[in-house]
């Protein structure tokens, strides 16, 4: 799904510096790059940022101080979401949305068949490819083919979190602008400005520090559901026979719903581990600090047991994005949580 315009000003604060060396070269010889690759961790604003770029470079009216200026008929159909030059590739989640998605070869066959045309409106016909290091070996390659000789008036924009699971022939050819993640006033000034009225402060605060500097991950972190999962954890931890089944079944709702569910492990337990490194941490789990250092304390669980349980969720996450047992997977991964309970 496209993002939706304008962007949160607190996010375009964070990164923009990082696309001024772009603009302002296409400000001066009115030409771009074919390829662009942008990277940074899931959450961090890509795909936000992707659509901020494009809104700068197609906007007809000189830039003041590299802003668009909202008012021209690019930005117009900017902001309504009717750019006939802009092609937007996302990975394929399935039909409900549950699992990793990929991007397969179909698509890419499909954009083969328009490279014949030009720009309707605008400067550029931009393709946007969002999580390209999710690509097929078989897609890769059919893109690959089309980058080493692109059209013209075509860009292409590659967004990644790992850029190392890019070939090397599609890196080679890019340039490549890396996004840092956002500290946690950041974060939660950008949930204020998204959620406006109805932000919820004190969730708020815990989803801005648990987003660890990503706002998607932030934002599950704000919903409902997630609440009600970590509430499951918690009641894993002291009441592990009643809530075992319970638990499993949550996680093997969905791909998703899994690999939320391990950070949100992750978040407790490191609250945890940093509490006994620094006693005067930030906690994230800032609600639950007197009932986790009291749980590890009856339960006698040394740290390091805890450190061990950490290594060990992150040894399975590799599994989570593969097709396997939804039941089995999900006890799989809830194994060592329990071992770390009752051992």
């Amino acid at each position: 799904m496209i993002p939706s315009l304008p962007i949160a000003p607190a996010l375009i604060a964070v990164h923009e510096d990082k696309f001024y060396p772009l603009i302002e070269k296409y400000e001066r010889q009115q030409k771009l790059h074919p390829t662009i690759l942008i990277t940074g961790l899931d959450g961090v604003g890509k795909r936000s940022m992707v659509l901020h770029l494009i809104q700068k470079l197609f906007c007809d009216q000189p830039k003041q101080n590299l802003e668009a200026c909202g008012t021209c008929k690019s930005c117009k159909r900017a902001l309504a979401n009717q750019w006939l030059d802009l092609m937007w590739l996302e990975p394929d989640t399935g039909e409900d949305d549950s699992r990793i998605g990929i991007h397969k070869i179909d698509a890419f066959r499909e954009l083969k068949t328009k490279l014949g045309m030009g720009p309707a409106e605008e400067p550029f016909k931009i393709v946007v490819i969002t999580n390209a290091d999710r690509m097929t070996p078989q897609a890769a390659n059919s893109i690959l083919k089309t980058l080493e000789e692109p059209p013209p008036n075509w860009v292409f924009i590659l967004t990644a979190t790992d850029a190392s699971r890019l070939l090397p022939t599609i890196l080679s050819r890019c340039i490549e602008i890396k996004l840092r993640p956002m500290d946690s006033k950041t974060v939660f000034s950008i949930l204020q400005q998204i959620q406006g009225a109805e932000l919820q402060q004190s969730r708020a605060k815990i989803a801005s520090r648990a987003g660890e500097g990503s706002i998607s991950r932030a934002l599950y972190f704000m919903d409902d559901e997630t609440w009600k999962i970590r509430d499951q954890i918690l009641g894993l931890l002291s009441n592990p026979a009643s809530e075992w089944m319970k638990l499993v079944e949550t996680f093997s709702s969905s791909q998703r719903t899994l690999q939320l569910s391990l950070d949100l492990i992750e978040s407790l337990m490191m609250d945890l581990v940093k509490h006994k490194v620094e006693p005067d941490h930030v906690w994230v789990n800032e609600d639950q600090k007197e009932f986790l250092l009291q749980w590890q304390e009856s339960k006698k669980i040394p740290t390091g047991r805890i450190l061990t349980l950490l290594t060990k969720i992150a040894e399975k996450r590799q599994f989570t994005t593969l097709t396997l047992n939804a039941k089995l997977l999900a006890q799989e991964t809830l194994i060592p949580l329990l071992e770390t309970i009752v051992s």
